[in-house]
């Protein structure tokens, strides 16, 4: 009898397989979030013009809640782009406003006075939705919720800095016909080194 006793404390009980399975599905939870930014760029750090661009998305607005990695489900894994992505442009940068572009990637951030985001912000992007590929454009809410901040370096005509802002309402791009998605906004996240500064667009 003792034996047996010793062999039952000895195993392996239900509460402790589901506590084993929780804590798995929490680490996987914090190790594959989408909601994990690109790493900034620090200001002054870069040789030459250099930025990089992210859509964040919400846990909500994937399977299982994000627990799995996207790629899974037939998602991308990032949602961005940067100076090295094909076809990159750089077309205005000034504290008002940032225009960065590639083959797949449209992004205008327009702020006033103080920085914070206006609702002619947009973004256009490639995302696979409801099993298809869809070219999808996104902007703010009215107002706006998000801000560009810009960072003084000592070279002249270069600008550096960083931006989150909220992306409230998707639409497919080529029909104009509302997207009823994410279940909350996703976030435009991103940073930019030495970009030239665009001394028409200071004023806009």
């Amino acid at each position: 009898m003792a034996n047996e006793n010793q062999k039952r404390s000895g195993g392996v009980s239900p509460l402790q397989v589901v506590l084993l399975l929780l804590l798995l599905a929490v680490s996987a939870l914090i190790a594959m979030r989408p909601d994990r930014p690109v790493a900034s760029i620090v200001p002054g750090s870069s040789a030459g013009p250099a930025f990089v661009v992210q859509i964040i998305r919400p846990r909500l607005g994937l399977p299982l809640g994000g627990l799995l990695p996207p790629h899974l489900f037939g998602l991308d894994a990032d949602l961005g782009f940067n100076s090295t992505s094909s076809g990159t442009v750089i077309g205005s940068a000034s504290p008002r406003r940032l225009e960065l572009s590639s083959d797949d990637w449209e992004v205008v951030i327009v702020v006033d006075a103080e920085g914070q985001a206006t609702p002619e912000t947009r973004v256009v992007f490639n995302m696979v939705f409801e099993d298809r590929l869809r070219r999808v454009r996104c902007r703010p809410d009215d107002p706006a919720v998000g801000v560009l901040a810009t960072t003084d370096l000592a070279e002249p005509g270069e600008l550096s800095g960083n931006f989150d802002i909220e992306l409230a309402r998707c639409e497919d791009a080529a029909t104009g016909a509302p997207i009823d998605w994410p279940p909350k906004p996703l976030v435009l996240h991103g940073s930019f080194d030495r970009l030239p500064l665009d001394t028409e667009a200071q004023g806009r």
